[in-house]
């Protein structure tokens, strides 16, 4: 490692990239490496690396439209990132075309749509570890409806928030994640034509019930949500989520919600 003393540069000089490291009193000098740009993108050495590129980059786009299912749940992550873990799901269902070439292997999320069933949005205070009673739900994808019984929750019994909090209540989301094939025209990853290049969540709808009583708990009530979006064909899955919400009460009627202190998960998906 060679270092230099007594000039005050730092940054790019040439082929020489030049900077300091924690620890050391001197700055690092380091050579410029790493293949061409055009030996990466053209080159028979980087095939590999190019087939890699192009399925991980379809499995980013794949993960994002699921993410969009549920984005008016999102903040109740705590702060988790959960981009990882779904990634890993997505490209475990790419792994699954054993027909295509690597490199062009699709993503048909509507045939595994049990891999998301049950994912939890949330590191630490889980949905699960708060309300422990069993929720009853259905997907009925020919009519693109969902419902939700939510059980009446007793505090200490069923109901266990962590926190004192003083009012809460559950919200549901549904939205369809699209199949994404590969296009050898365009040598891209694309969905269905019908569902268009970039959604953002505009088809997801939600449905949330009233504020109530953390210290009581509350009866029992229905969440349901229908899709007015038609699909063209069955290259999609919905997915369903369910999020509880604390909020603190101002006054006699203002609710304000308290941040980082909901959960969320996913509930299921129907496919193909």
């Amino acid at each position: 490692m060679a270092t230099l003393k007594g000039l005050d540069i730092t940054g790019p000089l040439g082929n020489l990239s030049i900077y300091e490291i924690r620890g050391v009193d001197k700055k690092i000098v380091r050579q410029k490496g790493g293949p061409d740009r055009k030996d990466v993108l053209h080159g028979e050495n980087f095939s590999n690396t190019r087939r890699h590129h192009r399925e991980f980059t379809a499995v980013t786009l794949a993960a994002q439209h699921v993410r969009w299912t549920f984005h008016t749940l999102r903040d109740l992550s705590g702060g988790f990132n959960f981009t990882g873990p779904i990634n890993a799901l997505i490209r475990l269902v790419q792994k699954q075309d054993g027909l295509s070439e690597w490199g062009t292997r699709n993503i048909v999320l509507s045939r595994y749509p049990d891999v998301l069933r049950g994912f939890p949005l949330n590191k630490v205070n889980l949905f699960d570890t708060i309300v422990r009673t069993t929720l009853e739900w259905s997907l009925d994808r020919p009519t693109r409806t969902a419902r939700v019984a939510i059980p009446a929750l007793m505090r200490g019994v069923n109901f266990l928030p962590q926190d004192d909090h003083a009012l809460f209540r559950f919200e549901i989301s549904m939205g369809m994640a699209p199949d994404f094939t590969y296009d050898h025209d365009r040598k891209e990853f694309l969905p269905p034509k019908w569902y268009g290049s970039l959604n953002n969540g505009t088809g997801t709808l939600k449905a949330e019930t009233s504020w109530y009583p953390a210290k009581q708990g509350c009866p029992s009530s229905t969440l349901e949500i229908a899709l007015d979006r038609i699909p063209e064909d069955e290259a999609y899955t919905l997915v369903l989520t369910i999020g509880i919400r604390f909020g603190a009460l101002y006054g006699d009627s203002i609710v304000k919600e308290v941040k980082y202190a909901g959960a969320a998960k996913i509930l299921g998906a129907a496919g193909a």
